[in-house]
C-alpha cells in the first residue's frame, strides 16, 4: 500500500465536548472546529499504564493525522490534515493557518525553515508555500506568487517549475539551496527557478519521499523504489536486491480509520503504485548519524542501516515496535527515535525500548517526530501530539 493509502480525509467531526478534571485541562487550542486538550501525565517505561509523575504530556486534536512536526526556538509547528498550527511550547499560545489564511491545501506533510528563518510548508496537492511571518508566497509547477493569481504572479516554463504539487520533504544546504522531494522527482531551487531530477537522471523511482545531506554535500534520496546517492554529478541507486529492507510479508497494521487522504488527480492513482503488501524498496523516512551511517525507514521492511557497502535490517523480530517506519530522528546523545505503525522505538544501537498508548502516546500509529532545544521528543500520531521529556 503506497503513501496514498495513508493520506488523510480532511474532515470536520465537530467540536469535542470537554470535561474539566484534575488530569485533563482545557487549553485555548483548536483546529477548525476541533478542540485540543492536554491529557494527564504517564510513566515513560512500558508496560506501565499512565499515572502521576509523568514524563509525558499529550494534546488530543481530533480525527486528523499529524504528518509533520518542526521546532524553531520556542515554537512547535504542527502540520495536520486540516491545517497548520504554530504553537508556543512555553506559553501554549498558538496561531492557526489554513486555506482561509494563506495555504493552497490544508493537508500539510512537511515543514522546514530556511537560513533566514522563513517557514516552508510542503502540502498534499497544494505545492510549496513560504511564510515569513506576515505574508505567504506559493510555488507550483506553473509559477510562483500570492494565493490569488494576478499581475505579480511569475509564470514558469515547463522546465523551471516545482516538480509537482505533492511535496513530501524539504532540505536546505548551507548556501541556501533548497531541495524538494515531490511525486515527480527531486527539485532543486536556487531562489528563482527549479531544476527537477527524475528517473532520466538516474533516480530509481520518481516518487521521492525523503532527502538527507552528508557534511560533504552528498545527497541521499529515499524513493518508492529504493535509495539514491547523488554527488552533484552522478546518481547511484540501491534497492532490495542490494539488501535494502527486510522480507517480512504484509505490513501487519493498517492506519486507523479516517486516515486516508481523499483521492487526488488521476496521475496519482496508478494501480502499480498501490502496495498492498510490504515493500522493502519503499523508503518513507531517513536519517544520517554522526558516524555517517545512513538509516532508512521502509513501508513494511523495517529499519535499514547502510554503511556505504552493505545493509543491515531491523524488524519487530529484533525488537523494533513496528515494521512500517514513518519517521526517524537522532538526539544529541546519538540515540535514535523511530516512529512506526505500532508506536515509538528508542534505539541506542544495541537494543530497542518501545513506547505506545499504554505509556503516553495518543495513538500507536506515529507519523512524525521532532526534538526541541531542551531535548524533549515530540511525536505526531493520528489524533494528537505527545511530548516526552525522558532521555
Amino acid at each position: 500500500m503506497s503513501d496514498r493509502s495513508r493520506r488523510l480525509r480532511p474532515n470536520d467531526p465537530g467540536p469535542s465536548r470537554l470535561t474539566e478534571t484534575k488530569s485533563v485541562r482545557r487549553i485555548a487550542f483548536f483546529l477548525a472546529a476541533l478542540f485540543l486538550l492536554t491529557v494527564g501525565p504517564s510513566e515513560g517505561q512500558p508496560p506501565a499504564a499512565p499515572g502521576p509523575g509523568s514524563l509525558w504530556t499529550g494534546w488530543q486534536i481530533g480525527e486528523v493525522v499529524i504528518r509533520a512536526l518542526a521546532i524553531r526556538g520556542e515554537e512547535v509547528w504542527i502540520g495536520t490534515s486540516n491545517g497548520l498550527i504554530r504553537f508556543n511550547r512555553k506559553t501554549e499560545s498558538h496561531q492557526i493557518y489554513n486555506t482561509k489564511s494563506g495555504l493552497l491545501s490544508n493537508v500539510v506533510v512537511s515543514i522546514q525553515f530556511d537560513p533566514k528563518g522563513n517557514a516552508w510548508i510542503g502540502t498534499y496537492g497544494g505545492g510549496l508555500s513560504r511564510f515569513d511571518g506576515n505574508a505567504w508566497e506559493h510555488f507550483t509547477p506553473y509559477g510562483r506568487g500570492s494565493k490569488s493569481y494576478g499581475p505579480e504572479w511569475v509564470q514558469y516554463n515547463p522546465k523551471n517549475g516545482l516538480g509537482d504539487l505533492w511535496v513530501y520533504d524539504l532540505l536546505f544546504e548551507p548556501n541556501g539551496t533548497m531541495w524538494v522531494a515531490t511525486w515527480k522527482g527531486a527539485s532543486r531551487f536556487n531562489g528563482k527557478n527549479f531544476v527537477t531530477y527524475t528517473m532520466d537522471d538516474g533516480l530509481v523511482d520518481k516518487w521521492v519521499y525523503t532527502i538527507e545531506r552528508e557534511p560533504s554535500g552528498v545527497l541521499w534520496f529515499g524513493t518508492e523504489g529504493g535509495v539514491n546517492r547523488f554527488d552533484g554529478k552522478t546518481m547511484k541507486g540501491w534497492t532490495h536486491r542490494d539488501g535494502l529492507g527486510a522480507d517480512v510479508g504484509t505490513p501487519g497494521a493498517n492506519p486507523p480509520s479516517g486516515e486516508d487522504y481523499s483521492d487526488g488527480p488521476a496521475h496519482h492513482q496508478q494501480d502499480r503504485k498501490e502496495n498492498q503488501e510490504a515493500n522493502p524498496n519503499y523508503v518513507i523516512s531517513s536519517a544520517i548519524d554522526s558516524k555517517g551511517i545512513k538509516w532508512f525507514g521502509t513501508w513494511g521492511g523495517g529499519l535499514s542501516r547502510f554503511d556505504g557497502k552493505s545493509f543491515k535490517n531491523y524488524t519487530t523480530a529484533d525488537g523494533l515496535a513496528g515494521n512500517i517506519v514513518n519517521a526517524i530522528e537522532i538526539d544529541r546523545q546519538g540515540v535514535m527515535w523511530i516512529g512506526t505503525n505500532k508506536g515509538v522505538s528508542r534505539f541506542d544501537g544495541r537494543s530497542f525500548i518501545n513506547f505506545n498508548m499504554m505509556n503516553g502516546l495518543p495513538g500507536n500509529y506515529v507519523y512524525s517526530i521532532a526534538i526541541d532545544p531542551d531535548g524533549n521528543k515530540w511525536f505526531g500520531t493520528f489524533g494528537g501530539v505527545s511530548r516526552y521529556s525522558g532521555s
